[in-house]
């Protein structure tokens, strides 16, 4: 059995009929039947339980598909790994961002594209819980997050924390620094308001210490109509400061608190036991060059 059985097994799997593997592997049925024959011969035993065109997998099948699938994964990682050698890095960097933790990326993509013209980027926003889902599925390469993480299944580092502010519409006449107790019954607009998001679990909790709850009147998981409501008079906010860099601070004030430290610790990770690409490496050594030699002794060496 090879490595093409292999693909052709679990394409099988994926499309659950033949005819449909045969179709998105560009070849006729038939030789794909017969390839199935050859593999289920070879091991002797059935991989599949046939009920007319449709397929499911027995036992033995079902272990072959888990094994297979880790085969073929790690066979395209040890090509990649070779292909970059002598090549110089290029390719796609696919990068996990939550919206309060753009702000750090800006200038590492620029340096990235100074030193590698031939590197293209795709920027994917979410929550902590789509970014890590997308992240364990190997959707993106690297991710960055509102810390804390407490996931086995990745690796982290986390970045220079920076303090919440409060977000307030400018003609309010709350003033630096700002009380957390004057927030109670203010109207407050919670972005990512999500029982996985850690951005509104440290909010939260921050509001639960100081003996109350925020009174919110929307939620809303897109940061930019966060801002534009504030600055229309609806309610306030809490977000890390940088995390406005990128919008006009026309018609809002941004506001010190007097009692509360919370702070934004944005974190980069990356997936444990997996081949980092060297392109993902140089992009983490962005954010801590002294560290680079620890960091690449945490990837996966095949």
């Amino acid at each position: 059995m090879d490595l093409r059985q292999l693909k052709y097994f679990v394409t099988i799997v994926e499309e659950g009929q033949i005819t449909k593997a045969a179709k998105r592997l560009h070849m006729a049925q038939p030789p794909l039947s017969y390839q199935l024959k050859l593999i289920e011969s070879e091991l002797g035993c059935k991989l599949f339980d046939r009920n007319g065109r449709n397929l499911s997998l027995t036992e033995s099948g079902r272990i072959l598909y888990e094994k297979s699938k880790s085969l073929l994964s790690t066979f395209e990682e040890t090509m990649s790994e070779v292909k970059e050698v002598g090549k110089g890095v290029k390719g796609l960097l696919s990068i996990g961002v939550d919206q309060t933790c753009q702000s750090y990326i800006v200038e590492k993509i620029i340096s990235m594209r100074r030193q590698f013209p031939d590197l293209c980027f795709k920027i994917n926003e979410g929550d902590t819980f789509t970014l890590t889902e997308r992240l364990d599925k190997k959707e993106i390469d690297v991710a960055i997050i509102q810390h804390p993480i407490e996931d086995e299944r990745f690796d982290f580092m986390s970045l220079l924390p920076e303090q919440y502010v409060l977000i307030t519409p400018e003609k309010w006449p709350l003033e630096s620094p700002v009380a957390f107790k004057s927030l109670k019954d203010t109207p407050f607009l919670s972005f990512y308001r999500h029982r996985n998001c850690n951005t509104f679990k440290i909010i939260n909790d921050e509001f639960r210490r100081h003996g109350f709850l925020p009174n919110i009147i929307c939620d809303c998981i897109d940061l930019a109509m966060i801002v534009s409501l504030v600055r229309e008079g609806l309610g306030v906010t809490i977000l890390p400061r940088t995390s406005l860099n990128k919008f006009s601070i026309n018609g809002i004030k941004i506001l010190e608190f007097a009692d509360c430290n919370i702070q934004s610790k944005a974190t980069i990770i990356w997936k444990k036991d997996r081949y980092l690409s060297k392109t993902v490496r140089n992009f983490i050594h962005l954010f801590n060059e002294s560290n680079a030699i620890e960091i690449d002794k945490m990837f996966v060496s095949l």
